[in-house]
């Protein structure tokens, strides 16, 4: 046998070797402690706030910084002695007030580990962008960026004229008078805007307690400025809002420091996984993906075949309507 003969199966297994274990060691946890030793987490909060996890949504599977997976995330740091300490990343203009509730919680759970949570603002970082702010030991934002804004939305729509329009009706029935509140296709009555009102006053009531627990405020000094107003990191700054006008390197440099970790520290970037974990990920959704997919448009399709999709030209339109976030879930329910 020729030595050229027994060299290329050993070169084609080292190579295949080789891939292995690049492969295998891009799907080690980012917070392998055995790996990085002692050093900064890093976490990015980037779009609107949702509960549930990434990809859940077949509307927008891509967008937006889910509540589960951002909990799953900084409770895996809190069980890593390694990670000293926490920053946060946070571009995002609210959403869920469940949501952010839930990650309001878990940022304190490890800031009550005695490590500290340092908070970097983007371009935005408010309503419920600023409610996961609160529970920091320190916030940094930019002089543009935009913070505060304070308060609860809820958006209903009422599509009784396009009904008219179009030639369409609604038949509801409920068990109760208080079943479909919020109709799109009836108006709303006193009672019912008294009721929502009430529930949207006892949320933005929790949403001031939370600013006055994480800030220090006392009830006076939060009532004057949670009137939804947004603020620039100046004006934020000035109103203690946020401790220190700075840029994500300051706040990496800050919770460095705090943690006693010196200038030449680690930053792990908390919540990416790895290419092998990334493919079987994507594999396993794909049928539940199309599933979804298949359910969500079977409501739309069965309208487009109603109303005649190919010729109607109110098929787009009411494509948007059904697509419309406050019913897919993204805008959904009460919002910060």
């Amino acid at each position: 046998m020729s030595s050229r003969a027994v060299f290329i199966p050993i070169i084609i297994t080292l190579i295949f070797g080789a891939l292995l274990v690049g492969l295998i060691s891009s799907c080690v946890p980012s917070t392998s402690t055995s790996l990085f030793g002692e050093r900064v987490g890093l976490l990015y909060v980037d779009g609107i706030i949702m509960s549930g996890r990434s990809g859940d949504n077949p509307f927008f599977p891509s967008g937006g910084a889910t509540s589960d997976h951002i909990v799953e995330v900084v409770n895996q740091a809190i069980d890593d002695v390694g990670v000293k300490a926490l920053v946060v990343r946070i571009n995002s203009p609210g959403g869920s007030a469940a949501a952010s509730q839930e990650i309001y919680d878990v940022f304190e759970e490890f800031s009550d580990t005695g490590r500290p949570v340092i908070v970097s603002m983007a371009d935005v970082a408010a309503s419920g962008g600023y409610y996961i702010a609160a529970p920091a030991d320190e916030i940094f934002a930019n002089p543009a960026t935009l913070t505060g804004s304070i308060g609860v939305i809820m958006q209903l729509m009422n599509y009784e004229g396009l009904y008219e329009l179009i030639g369409l009706s609604d038949t509801t029935i409920t068990s109760g008078e208080l079943k479909d509140i919020g109709s799109p296709t009836r108006p709303m009555t006193d009672e019912e805007k008294e009721l929502l009102q009430v529930m949207l006053d006892q949320v933005h009531v929790q949403f001031m307690d939370a600013v006055m627990e994480g800030r220090g405020f006392s009830k006076e000094g939060i009532e004057d400025i949670a009137t939804g107003m947004i603020f620039n990191g100046e004006q934020a700054l000035d109103l203690g809002l946020v401790d220190k006008l700075g840029g994500l390197s300051d706040a990496l440099d800050r919770a460095a420091d705090l943690a006693g970790l010196g200038d030449d520290y680690v930053v792990d970037y908390l919540g990416e996984v790895g290419l092998l974990e990334e493919l079987l990920g994507d594999l396993s959704g794909v049928q539940s993906r199309q599933n979804e997919l298949i359910q969500a448009a079977g409501v739309a399709g069965a309208l487009g075949q109603a109303l005649g999709a190919s010729q109607n030209p109110f098929y787009s339109l009411w494509s948007m309507i059904l697509l419309d976030p406050r019913l897919a879930g993204e805008g959904a329910g009460i919002r910060y």
